[in-house]
Order: structure tokens, then sequence, then C-alpha cells
């Protein structure tokens, strides 16, 4: 009787199928997407305007329903840092139940979150 030894490319796919299906790691901005994701609004009291403020889980940030050109450049658990094509920054800082505070460099303002139901103003 001989020893049958088995392929050594049979064996490891035996054992690659024994394990089943692996789940990748999670990726930690995408994690940190899901925290500013929405849409929210604010109100610019210069000028009495509610303005519409969405964040896709892909990062484009919108608005009154216009997607802002440029990069996100930083995202942590506190803020969402955003370039914008003129080279000005617009912070998003989170709180307790997501994004709280919108710094415009642009105008050096910052702007309280407030309900997204809100009415916009024209």
């Amino acid at each position: 009787m001989a020893f049958h030894k088995p392929h050594l490319l049979t064996g490891l796919l035996r054992l690659v199928g024994k394990g089943g299906p692996k789940t990748q790691p999670a990726n930690p901005v995408l994690q940190l997407a899901h925290q500013y994701t929405g849409k929210f609004a604010f109100l610019d009291e210069q000028t009495n305007k509610t303005h519409q403020l969405a964040v896709d889980p892909d990062l484009t940030i919108k608005i009154d329903g216009r997607a802002l050109p440029g990069q996100v450049t930083g995202i942590t658990t506190e803020k969402l840092t955003f370039l914008d094509h003129y080279g000005y920054s617009l912070i998003i800082t989170s709180g307790p139940t997501g994004p709280a505070t919108v710094y415009d460099e642009a105008e050096d303002a910052t702007y309280q979150v407030i309900d997204p139901n809100a009415d916009p103003q024209s």
C-alpha cells in the first residue's frame, strides 16, 4: 500500500477555504466620515439667511445644494477640515450629536449648526 502525499497547492486551498470569508478591517477615515455625514443648517447672522449644509459619505460638502470645489485635508473626531479651491478652510467641528459649528476662513466667521429642518430664507 502506497502512502499518498497531498499536493501542496491542494492543502493550501483547503486551509484557505476553511477560514471562511475574511472581513476587511474598517477604514478609520470612513468611520470618521460617518460622524459628519448628513444634512444640517446654519444661520448667517449678518444676512439673517439660513443655509443648508450637506456632507456626503464620500465627504463631498454642499452648501445650499452646490458642491464645494476642493478637498478634505483633515478629519478627526473633533473636526473636519476642507480646503476650497481658493485656499480657504472650512472647518466643521463635532459635538455629541454631530456637527456643532462651521468656521468659514474666507469670511472669518463661525456659524452654529441649527435644526436641519429650519426654513431657508431667501
